[in-house]
């Protein structure tokens, strides 16, 4: 693949636009719920004006039960039940949507994450993947294959 392929292609070129998000003080149990019942991979946790604050992956969420902790125990010193703030992943990076497709990719793959939250002016508006990265270069390189071809 063309190493210049995506170089004018930017992070809204892949945009997920976000389906869930949960508040720092949902249940973690309704958090567990939400994912298991919707298929959903990561959740993030926003405030009240819907900035990034964190976010709980599968991982996160799995770290609990083999922890052999329910969502619905206790939290330590507070009598009430676990919620997002608890387990949530709070060192978040976060891409803008007018950022370089292919300097996110980079940053995700140096990282070793599968996501990264698009947010627009402190506000989150989605999530980049890297299927939903490898979708839009593979587009990318089709329509430059086929304009070649129509070249010829």
């Amino acid at each position: 693949m063309d190493a210049d392929l995506g170089a004018h292609l930017l992070v809204e070129n892949a945009l997920v636009p976000v389906k869930y998000r949960v508040y720092p003080e949902t249940p973690l149990a309704e958090v567990v719920d939400l994912m298991v019942r919707r298929q959903v991979r990561v959740v993030p946790v926003v405030g009240e004006s819907f900035e990034v604050l964190g976010i709980i992956t599968s991982g996160d969420a799995l770290d609990q039960v083999l922890k052999d902790r329910p969502a619905e125990e206790a939290t330590p010193g507070r009598g009430t039940p676990l919620e997002a703030r608890d387990v949530m992943t709070r060192s978040v990076l976060c891409v803008s949507e007018s950022q370089n497709l292919m300097d996110a990719a980079r940053m995700m793959v140096s990282r070793d994450v599968e996501q990264l939250p698009v947010v627009r002016e402190g506000e989150l508006i989605g999530l980049i993947t890297r299927d939903a990265i490898l979708r839009a270069l593979h587009a990318v390189s089709h329509e430059n294959h086929d304009e070649k071809k129509g070249d010829s």
